[in-house]
Formats: structure tokens, sequence, C-alpha cells
């Protein structure tokens, strides 16, 4: 029986599964102050900073890029204190806008 449990322990979590889902939820949650994070043309904003669209829409994005800027502080951007988990999500959801 313990056994059981602990191999139900390293399934992942539903919703870290369907990552673009969960990272869009995390957009509106914590990015949508300031940014356009919904599918929209590929500019930006009123307010100049970019959509989630027109940043996956740059040759130069890529995960990597992605998850090193959301891992830094930014003194533009407040510091969520992002787990690797809703980092991941987030970028899946940028990068799914392409």
């Amino acid at each position: 029986m313990k056994r059981s449990i602990a191999l139900l322990l390293l399934l992942p979590i539903p919703a870290l599964a369907q990552s673009p889902r969960y990272g869009a939820a995390l957009a509106e949650r914590w990015c949508m102050a300031c940014h356009v994070v919904e599918p929209a043309p590929k500019t930006a904003s009123a307010n100049g900073i970019p959509s989630f669209s027109a940043i996956a829409a740059k040759p130069t994005t890529t995960a990597e890029q992605l998850k090193a800027y959301l891992s830094a502080g930014h003194t533009r951007m407040p510091d969520f204190s992002l787990s690797n988990g809703e980092r991941q999500a987030l970028v899946d959801y940028i990068l799914s806008l392409r």
C-alpha cells in the first residue's frame, strides 16, 4: 500500500502536465496588469510593454532565453518567485502563441 502511494506522488500534477494552459492561467493572474497575455496582434500594448504574442514572435525568443529572463530579478518587473514548474508553464504558454 505504501509503495503504491509513493508511486502516485511521482506522477506529474495534472495542471503542470497541461503546461501551456496552466501558463495562461498564471499569466492572467500575474502578468496581465502590464502585458497583453491573450493571443493578440503581435504589437506592443499602449503602455509600450510588449504583448506575450510580440515576445513569442521575436526570432531571438527561445525557451532558454525566457527561462533565464524569468529567473532573474528585474527592475521593471515584480519578483513573483516562480517555481521551476510555474516558470516552465509560462515559457510554454508564451511559445504556444507563435
